[in-house]
């Protein structure tokens, strides 16, 4: 940056030089006749072209808009690496979210199928317990018909 300020301070110095010998071969040249070398040569070497021409070398050295490109790649650089995450993310997100609507549904038919087992199951014991008491009556009942019907040793 100290460069470029050096050859803009060189430029204005250059066309301030310029411009008091452009001035004093005016003088030197209005001496002289119409079309005199003299006057040739002074606006040639008039300050303002050749200042002109170290500003545009100035201009053209200057860095700030490279660095500013430069710093605008690398910002864009972050925002796409940045978007791709949000992306990786978000699919990541969007896997889990079916993942888990997949186990809540999966969780969902577990549950139905343990329902299911457990009214079978209840009504398995029902049966045993009606069975059971049915055949408890009819052993009651053979055991005391048996009973009624039986001699007795006692005699």
């Amino acid at each position: 940056m100290w460069q470029n300020i050096k050859l803009y301070v060189l430029a204005y110095a250059i066309m301030v030089a310029g411009a008091l010998v452009s001035s004093i071969f005016q003088i030197v040249g209005d001496q002289f006749a119409v079309g005199h070398p003299v006057g040739t040569v002074s606006a040639n070497l008039s300050g303002m072209s050749i200042g002109g021409l170290i500003m545009v070398l100035g201009f053209i050295r200057d860095g700030r808009i490279e660095e500013e490109r430069k710093r605008t790649a690398e910002e864009r650089k972050r925002t796409e690496t940045a978007q791709a995450r949000t992306a990786v993310a978000e699919a990541r997100a969007a896997a889990a979210e079916a993942r888990i609507e997949r186990e809540k549904e999966r969780a969902e038919q577990e549950r139905a199928r343990a329902e299911a087992a457990e009214a079978r199951t209840d009504r398995l014991i029902e049966r045993y317990q009606a069975a059971t008491e049915a055949l408890i009556r009819r052993l009651e009942e053979l055991n005391g018909g048996a009973s009624d019907t039986r001699p007795s040793d006692a005699g």
